[in-house]
C-alpha cells in the first residue's frame, strides 16, 4: 500500500549511547533496548530538512530509542526499528499533518534549525522556545545512493503499532566517530541524563536529495 512521501534537501541521523536504564523507562513494556555493551543502550538523534510535503517544506528534530525490528511481509529485513518519543517541528501545519500519520508526542512550540553545510562536514544547530535544544555535528565520508527500509514503534492509548519508513537519497555512512553532539537543557531533553549520553556518535548519516515514504501505521 503506497504511503505519504516526503522530499528532502538534506538530513542527519547519528547514533550515540546512552544509558539502558533511560531506555528503559522511556520504551513501552513490549519493547525493549538494543544493547552496545553492558547498560549502555543506542539514542538515536534525527533532523531533517522537507522541501516539499503534503504539509509543505519544514524541518524536524526527532529523539528515537533504538530497538530490534521485526521479520518484514516484503520479504526483506529492515536495517533497524526505532521507537521515537519526541518529536519536533518547525510549522504547526507540519505538527498537525505528522501526528496524523505517526503517533509520536510532539514539542508543541515551533523549532527553529539552521543546517551549515562545509566541504567535509554539516552543523544542524536547533533552538525550540528560544532556547537551544540541540547542537550536532555530522562528518562526510563515501557517498551512494541506496534505499533503507525501517520499522517505527508507536503507541495510540492500549494500541500497539507499527508503521514501514523507506528512505531513499544519497547517504554518507561511516563508524569513525567524527562528529560530535552536545544536548542542552530543554523540555524537548528531560527524557533524558543529558551527563550520560555520549557526545560522540559512533555511527553518522548524513543525508542529500531524497524523499522518505511512510506507510500507513499496522496494529500488532
Amino acid at each position: 500500500m503506497p504511503g505519504d512521501k516526503y522530499y528532502f534537501h538534506t538530513g542527519v541521523s547519528a547514533f550515540f549511547e546512552m544509558p539502558t536504564a533511560d531506555a528503559e523507562r522511556i520504551l513501552p513494556g513490549h519493547l525493549q533496548p538494543i544493547e552496545v555493551r553492558p547498560q549502555r543502550s543506542i539514542l538515536n538523534v534525527t533532523i531533517f530538512h522537507f522541501r516539499e510535503s503534503e504539509a509543505g517544506p519544514y524541518a524536524e528534530l526527532t529523539f528515537s530509542v533504538v530497538v530490534p525490528p521485526m521479520a518484514d511481509s516484503w520479504g526483506r529485513h529492515p536495517k533497524g526499528a526505532f521507537f521515537p518519543f519526541l518529536t519536533g517541528t518547525s510549522s504547526i501545519r507540519s505538527r498537525s499533518h505528522r501526528s496524523e500519520i505517526l503517533r509520536v508526542p510532539h514539542y508543541d512550540q515551533n523549532i527553529d534549525v539552521q543546517f551549515i553545510e562545509s566541504s567535509d562536514q554539516i552543523d544542524v544547530r536547533v533552538q525550540g522556545g528560544g532556547e537551544r535544544v540541540v547542537d550536532l555535528t555530522v562528518t562526510q565520508h563515501r557517498w551512494k545512493s541506496t534505499t533503507h527500509l525501517l520499522h517505527t514503534f508507536m503507541v495510540d492509548g492500549s494500541q500497539r503499532l507499527k508503521a514501514d519508513l523507506q528512505i531513499t537519497g544519497r547517504y554518507s555512512v561511516h563508524e569513525q566517530e567524527r562528529g560530535r553532539m552536545t544536548l542542552h537543557p530543554h523540555p524537548m531533553t528531560n527524557l533524558l541524563t543529558l551527563t550520560d549520553v555520549s557526545p560522540y556518535p559512533f555511527r553518522e548519516h548524513w543525508l542529500k536529495e531524497g524523499f522518505e515514504v511512510i506507510h500507513p501505521a499496522e496494529v500488532l
